[in-house]
């Protein structure tokens, strides 16, 4: 009897803890590589982040309660850390990290847990007159799956960042392109100058099977029609026969008609429209009460948002694509 009662006693302070603790720290793991002779002895953090607070939610506990990811200390010092173990604190040169993409997060389905990253970040080296030149980039998305995934996508997570200071320590830079710092904070809306998607008004017919024909705008499954001219009906093409067959959403990225863009999504087509320098639509996301904390947390996690809130409910939110990879993002609201 004494020791149910201790054991409840345990139980009860467990629980309690965990309802007070409403963050956890994250710290990046030791780095398991060195270099004898870096580059670079200095790094420092431009945050172009939507979310700055956080990197992301994990589950703790028996309860698998939700906890944001907050850096402590803060990611500027823990990344030069880094550099300073790699680098044994040697090297000249002067790094700057501009990121993009941090976000972590964690569900649990019925027999097994998955755990979420989304990172993205491009590294530059100080020249001595100032300018910056891209020496690195990282755009990626990891899923990790298991019974208790949080120790291996932190793991990951510490391994991503690690490689990519690792491997600019040793590399040229390109010095195709010179960067300011203004440019840098402005970074987004230059990579966008490049692609044809962000840089016209009238956009070319047809059934584009890619995001990358998309950003081209580059249409290679030809021409659509309307049957009866009600869009309603939905999108049809003519088959071999030339009889009109109606166009199957999942089988494409995007479809242009009389000039007016639509992006696929959960097996639909819905109206794209340019707002400022993005460009978003109303759409569909399918999320779980268990899944609510996770995506207003991580509405940036871009690639893998859409396996974060897959649920039996269905909810409408304004989107944009992500430039980068062609993604949906989450409009956060910005009341």
């Amino acid at each position: 009897m004494k020791r149910t009662i201790f054991l409840f006693i345990i139980l009860v302070h467990t629980f309690v803890a965990q309802a007070q603790q409403k963050t956890r720290a994250f710290q990046f793991a030791k780095p398991r590589q060195v270099v004898a002779d870096p580059r670079y002895g200095k790094i420092s953090l431009y945050d172009a982040r939507e979310i700055k607070d956080n990197l992301g939610v994990i589950q703790v506990g028996m309860l698998n309660a939700n906890r944001l990811l907050v850096a402590e200390p803060s990611l500027e010092k823990q990344l030069q850390s880094q550099l300073d173990q790699i680098t044994g604190r040697k090297g000249e040169g002067e790094l700057l990290m501009r990121l993009e993409k941090f976000c972590i997060a964690e569900l649990t389905g019925a027999f097994s847990e998955k755990g979420f990253l989304d990172f993205r970040a491009v590294l530059f080296s100080k020249e001595a007159n100032g300018d910056y030149l891209q020496i690195g980039r990282v755009d990626t998305a990891i899923v990790v799956k298991g019974m208790d995934v949080t120790k291996a996508t932190l793991a990951r997570t510490s391994e991503v960042v690690n490689n990519l200071i690792f491997d600019a320590l040793s590399k040229q830079a390109d010095t195709t392109k010179r960067y300011s710092r203004k440019e840098i904070e402005d970074y987004d809306n230059i990579q966008k100058k490049q692609l044809a998607l962000y840089n016209t008004t009238v956009y070319k017919d047809g059934l584009y099977l890619s995001y990358e024909e998309f950003a081209r705008q580059t249409p290679s499954g030809g021409p659509v029609e309307l049957k009866d001219g009600d869009m309603y009906l939905g999108f049809f093409k003519k088959n071999e026969q030339g009889k009109l067959k109606k166009i199957n959403p999942k089988d494409y990225y995007a479809v242009v008609h009389t000039g007016n863009p639509f992006i696929s999504s959960q097996e639909q087509f819905y109206a794209l429209m340019k707002d400022e320098d993005d460009f978003v639509f109303v759409g569909p996301v399918k999320e779980t009460a268990s899944a609510t904390n996770v995506v207003v947390a991580s509405v940036l996690l871009g690639a893998i948002g859409g396996m974060l809130v897959s649920g039996p409910e269905t909810n409408y939110y304004m989107q944009k694509l992500d430039y980068a990879n062609g993604s949906f993002i989450r409009v956060l609201d910005k009341k």
